[in-house]
């Protein structure tokens, strides 16, 4: 029964993983700026989990400490970044593009266990760091001829990526909370945190939040089931049995699926410099993630 649940919880973080990206897009075409969106599914999704929260977890809610309650505020901050590098790049690139690219985030994750940690990997694992190097240049060049790539695919395939090392942060530190703080409990901290860093964001821009279609509200409501309930809530459940890394690695899957949506529904053809770079990209992030979890498991080993 155990691992039915496991496997249904990696399942519904690839569909989350794979539709968002084409639910955003949609709700973009309807007029709506990515950072209104990512307001109102934040704080859609806070508000939501408010009385739960509340009610369910109250004595936990009063136990955090200090230290906790400031981990859990720096964790909604590098989410609320992501979450506007994402949207902010597809309306520069296109679905392929951007949810390959902002799918490196395990090599941003290897970083702080290299520098900080002193783990040594393996050939392979620099084997595959350099194909996935060599695969994201494939992918932003090849993004330039490519049919329906974006206004811009260089400047979103940058934000993407700038997405990919905040996206890291933020797991990482919620492998460390989700350890100590009930899933759900944490998602509420994380969340109503993003939802006031985003918050002084439009207020700062003097963007409205009202004018807009009502198939634009509709969609973000969309995009916040699809992404906050079926995504992120999900990936704190996860992070309960997987590594920040295999999380990663399931979302590859998401990937895929994206570019194959996109294909029929926005006719997004990539090129086939962005084919093979996608494939190096995928098969670098896939492997550097493998070699990961064997370096950590030997460096403990060692000490």
């Amino acid at each position: 029964m155990l691992d039915r649940r496991r496997l249904m919880i990696m399942l519904t973080i690839i569909f989350s993983a794979g539709v968002t990206p084409i639910a955003i897009r949609i709700t973009q075409g309807e007029g709506m700026p990515s950072h209104v969106i990512v307001l109102i599914r934040l704080w859609l999704v806070s508000l939501g989990l408010l009385p739960l929260a509340w009610t369910r977890y109250r004595g936990e809610l009063r136990a955090l400490t200090p230290r906790q309650w400031l981990l859990s505020g720096i964790a909604g901050f590098w989410l609320a970044l992501n979450l506007l590098m994402l949207f902010v790049a597809l309306e520069y690139t296109s679905v392929l593009m951007t949810s390959l690219l902002r799918r490196t985030s395990p090599m941003w994750i290897v970083l702080p266990e290299i520098f900080i940690f002193g783990v040594i990997f393996s050939r392979r694992f620099w084997l595959s760091l350099v194909l996935t190097l060599l695969g994201v240049a494939l992918v932003g060049l090849g993004g330039l001829s490519a049919i329906e790539a974006g206004s811009d695919p260089l400047l979103g395939g940058a934000l993407a990526i700038f997405g990919s090392f905040c996206f890291s942060v933020y797991l990482l530190i919620g492998r460390q909370l989700n350890n100590v703080i009930p899933p759900l409990l944490y998602s509420f901290l994380v969340f109503f945190s993003a939802a006031l860093v985003i918050t002084v964001f439009v207020v700062g821009t003097g963007t409205p939040l009202v004018g807009y279609t009502a198939n634009a509200y509709v969609w973000a409501v969309v995009v916040t089931i699809m992404a906050q309930v079926f995504g992120h809530i999900f990936m704190n459940l996860a992070l309960q049995f997987l590594t920040a890394t295999a999380i990663a690695i399931v979302l590859q899957v998401g990937v895929v699926l994206s570019a194959v949506i996109a294909l029929f529904l926005f006719g997004e053809a990539p090129s086939l410099a962005q084919i093979v770079g996608g494939a190096l990209v995928i098969y670098g992030v896939v492997v550097a993630t493998i070699e990961q979890t064997q370096a950590r498991w030997k460096h403990g080993a060692g000490t």
